[in-house]
């Protein structure tokens, strides 16, 4: 069998035991791993993932930090994004809250832009959307 090839996984913020113990998992599963830096976060996600010619869906000059986890994966296919959740799963991993699979429109969005659109994703899955008494 043929191993899959270009699964990358962009990390944000688990420089932890999590971290740690993801790490373990994709390097088992003989996947490639990028540890983003804050100072990246001003590049578009293709890029980081080693995407070339990504051209930026925008210019954004608030760029801010954010501590939350997040995780985002390219080049998998069902099955191995399957595989890998089952993973985790199996290693007592604890969920990361924040994560994506990169697509044609994602991949031209820097991190600042793809976290806030995944927070607001998990706010309105998770019936935590701002709301005012």
């Amino acid at each position: 069998m043929i191993k899959p090839s270009g699964e990358t996984v962009l990390l944000y913020n688990l420089n932890n035991d999590k971290g740690r113990k993801l790490r373990f998992v994709m390097v088992r599963m003989g996947m490639r791993i990028r540890v983003v830096n804050k100072e990246e976060y001003g590049l578009p996600v293709g890029i980081l993932a080693g995407m070339k010619d990504v051209v930026p869906e925008k210019e954004d000059s608030d760029i801010q930090d954010f501590q939350d986890e997040m995780m985002i994966m390219k080049g998998f296919s069902d099955s191995r994004l399957d595989q890998f959740l089952k993973a985790m799963r199996k290693d007592g991993i604890e969920k990361v809250n924040y994560k994506a699979v990169l697509t044609p429109t994602n991949c031209r969005w820097n991190s600042w832009q793809l976290y806030q659109e995944l927070r607001k994703e998990h706010e309105t899955m998770s019936g935590n959307s701002r709301q005012t008494d």
